[in-house]
This record gives C-alpha cells, structure tokens and sequence, in this order.
C-alpha cells in the first residue's frame, strides 16, 4: 500500500473530454477566455520566485505570439487548461518575480496537483519537439486534435504521444536490499535497479533480465507495487520488489560500478540523513518510496 502521492501523480485535470476531438469544441476552447495557459520554453516551466514557487497561468490575452499550437491538458470545472511551447524569450507581465525553472528542480516545491500537471506538459512539449517531421516519409508533420496528436499531410501518417516502460525493484533478501550505484556517479549514492523493457518482454522478465545484467544476482518472486510518471522525457517508471535467489554481487564496471546488501538499519540511517555510508534517492523518486517502504515495514 502507499501510504503518501508520489510526485508527478494525482492530476487534478479531466483528460478524458469527449469532445476533445471534435474540431467545433477545439475552437471554442482555443477561443475561450476562461482558458489558462502554461508556458514553458526550452521544457523549462514558468513559475512565480520563491521559496514556494506557483505555476503561472497566462489567460488568452495574455499570450504571446506563439511558436507552435497549444496542447490541451484537460479541463477543470469547464475550464480548458492548455500547455504552450515557447523558443522566444520570458513572457513579460502576466506575474511579479518570475521565472523559468527546470521542472526537475522545481516539482518537490510545487503542489501534489501543480507537479502532476507539469509532468503531462513537460512530457507533451517534449515529444512534440520530437516529432516534427515524419518517419514514414520524411516530411513535415503538423499538431492536430489539440495536440494530442501529430499527422503527415503528404503520406496520412498519424503520431500519437510515446510513453516508455521502464522497471525499478527492491531486491530483497534475508532481511537486507541490494543497492546499486551508477558509475561516475557520487561514491555514497545508492539506489534500485532500474532499466527500459524491451521489445517482447513483459514487466516480470525485465526485471528478471536487468538484476541480473546489472548485479549477477538471480531473482524470483516479482511482485509490482505502484507506477509513476518520468517526464524526463516520458518514461512510466513501474516500481516492483523481488525476492533474491542468490546472493553474490558481480557488477560490469561499465554501467554500474558498485552493489551492496545492505541492512535496515542501515537504510533506516540513510533516510533519516544520519548515514555517513549511505545516501538514498529523495522523495520525487519513486526508488526512495520502495526503499522507505520496505524500511519501516509497509507491505
């Protein structure tokens, strides 16, 4: 059970309009001085300064000229919220002291909802920068259905927003975890095995497959836990916990370059910030919650 919202989850917005794909209700949103804008320029999000930073929304007056059109978010109470995509410069008077912040930076000091919305904004803005021209045949494709999609005029190719899979486990075994560190990354900083499944894999056996590519250990027993959005740039990251059928560590050196057992109290430590040997990931990631989980014993 989770017993707190991970970031970038519980967004407030309804995205499943039924409209939002009748060309007649896009206009009238578009045209609706109601709808709330949210800018973001280079995936950076505009926010107001502080200590507890707010997303700024710009009403349609508001608007600059814009570089491509508008990705519809959802809607609220009848209010249509869109993301914008800007390449110019900051959006002057729509709000005092603001700026443009990375969105990785910013999410834990936002709200539960206002995070959850970024993370759908960053990720669309993201793709749609991608996706500018075809892959069928090479030309340019253009947004439609208020950017939830793209198509081809010359070859009628259709794109539609692209989310990867990519597991993250708790590896148990006899009271202990098995943590792993990124080479070149910080001597002290430990985390979950993680990676992307494959073409032809389920979630079980990618799992499986990238303990053992990362740790040489052998797992069995995969059970899923709970998924969060990664809108960097769009990954749906789906938290498991395993148990170990072995114990000895042998790591590439290449990818990862440390991976150690590592006891509960010893977590318990880490979490706290009283470790001098272990330090955990922060609570935007979900490897912290399945490690804080499995630390103070939630099942």
């Amino acid at each position: 059970m989770v017993h707190d919202t991970l970031v970038f989850t519980a967004n407030p917005l309804t995205r499943a309009v039924p409209q939002d794909s009748d060309p007649d209700w896009l206009t009238a949103s578009l045209n609706d001085l109601r709808g709330r804008y949210l800018i973001l320029r280079d995936l950076e999000v505009l926010v107001t300064r502080g200590k507890r930073p707010k997303l700024v929304w710009c009403s349609l007056n508001q608007l600059p000229v814009l570089d491509s059109g508008p990705i519809l978010l959802g809607v609220d109470a009848g209010v249509p919220h869109f993301a914008v995509a800007l390449d110019s410069e900051p959006v002057e008077g729509i709000a005092p002291n603001m700026e443009y912040v990375d969105v990785r930076s910013v999410s834990s000091l936002l709200t539960i909802g206002e995070a959850a919305i970024v993370a759908q904004a960053r990720s669309m803005a993201a793709w749609h920068a991608r996706s500018r021209f075809c892959s069928n045949c090479g030309k340019s494709t253009i947004s439609i259905e208020g950017g939830g999609r793209r198509e081809c005029k010359a070859c009628n190719e259709r794109y539609y927003p692209r989310v990867d899979p990519s597991i993250i486990v708790l590896v148990e075994r006899e009271d202990h975890i098995l943590l792993v560190g990124r080479v070149g990354g910080p001597d002290r900083r430990r985390s979950c095995v993680a990676g992307f499944v494959e073409p032809g894999e389920s979630i079980e056996e990618a799992v499986g497959r990238e303990v053992f590519e990362e740790t040489g250990v052998h797992i069995n027993q995969v059970q899923y836990r709970y998924s969060q959005p990664w809108p960097f740039p769009s990954v749906l990251m789906i938290g498991c916990r395993a148990l170990a059928s072995s114990s000895d560590i042998s790591v590439d050196g290449v990818e990862i370059g440390h991976a150690d057992w590592y006891g509960r109290a010893q977590v318990l430590d880490a979490l706290a910030g009283k470790s001098d040997e272990l330090v955990v990931p922060e609570p935007i990631a979900i490897a912290h919650h399945l490690i804080r989980d499995w630390a103070t014993l939630v099942q």
